[in-house]
């Protein structure tokens, strides 16, 4: 079966694995929606700030002064695109006229994401007015940004995770490793005390073990007081077999005594026919114990 140790440290390195794995996919999905979240929200602020700089001319048009600030706290380690487009009433002003737009929601905030100059994007369109002393003029601002650093963010949460996991997985292999010989210590004294007993022997043994080796503890102890029973039954039969042997034996011995001391062939004879009868009584009593000896 090998060792126990091995077989422990299998089956919690197998189990804490596929646990460590559905963590990692867990992890992925938590690390991907935060990233997400702190970038949207810094998206949000670029746009907003874009937004602020919309103006209305003095024949009734949109001009915008692009705060170039908004644009550089987009800007990460991970050297990501930026883009940007503001539309009016009449269509596109000024930025990538091609930048695709998102869906403004009901808060006049809508994200998505798309693809733009062969990069994956990630799109925040903005929906606000801008206020004449007549009426307001709708305008939209567009900002997107690569997901470089997003991917980065998410890949570096993820990797602390299998870090902290790789690291619980190896402590508690070494947990194993430590405790099971520990908890096989009352088995080792067990062993020692079953193997310091003499042949002749045959107590219930009285070790202190766990609970999960107390049913084997008895099952032993029942094993050894029917094999004392079964010597006991051995020796009562050896007894009983030599004391009904002995009786026709000395018989025989005697009547052969007396056949060699004869004086005349009758006595010899007489004696003969005892030790012949004795002999008889002794084959009987040899089967009966034979049979008993079966039974």
């Amino acid at each position: 079966m090998g060792s126990v140790r091995r077989r422990l440290l299998g089956w919690q390195l197998a189990a804490t694995v596929v646990l460590g794995l559905l963590a990692l996919a867990d992890t992925w999905r938590e690390a991907a929606d935060t990233a997400t979240a702190l970038s949207d929200r810094v998206l949000a602020g670029s746009a907003l700030a874009i937004a602020e700089r919309v103006t209305v001319s003095e024949d009734a048009g949109l001009s915008v002064d692009i705060p170039y600030s908004a644009l550089e706290m987009l800007t990460s380690t991970a050297q990501d695109r930026v883009f940007y487009r503001v539309d009016g009433p009449q269509g596109f002003i000024t930025g990538y006229e091609r930048l695709a737009q998102a869906e403004p929601g009901a808060d006049g905030k809508g994200f998505a994401d798309s693809n733009f100059a062969g990069d994956p994007i990630r799109v925040i369109s903005l929906a606000r007015t801008a206020t004449t002393g007549i009426g307001a003029v709708p305008f939209t601002v567009t900002v997107a940004e690569s997901t470089l650093a997003r991917r980065e963010l998410t890949q570096a949460i993820l990797l602390s995770s299998a870090l902290r996991l790789l690291g619980m997985i190896l402590g508690a292999a070494a947990i194993v490793w430590v405790a099971v010989p520990l908890a096989l210590r009352p088995l080792n004294r067990l062993g020692e005390a079953i193997t310091a007993r003499s042949p002749d022997d045959l107590s219930p043994i009285r070790a202190e073990v766990p609970s999960e080796v107390q049913g084997l503890v008895e099952a032993v102890n029942s094993l050894m007081q029917r094999l004392e029973t079964a010597l006991d039954a051995l020796r009562n039969f050896t007894g009983n077999a030599g004391h009904q042997l002995r009786t026709p034996l000395a018989v025989i011995r005697t009547q052969i005594a007396l056949a060699g001391r004869a004086d005349s062939l009758a006595a010899a004879r007489t004696a003969t026919a005892k030790g012949d009868a004795a002999l008889a009584d002794a084959e009987r009593i040899l089967a009966q114990l034979l049979l008993l000896a079966r039974v």
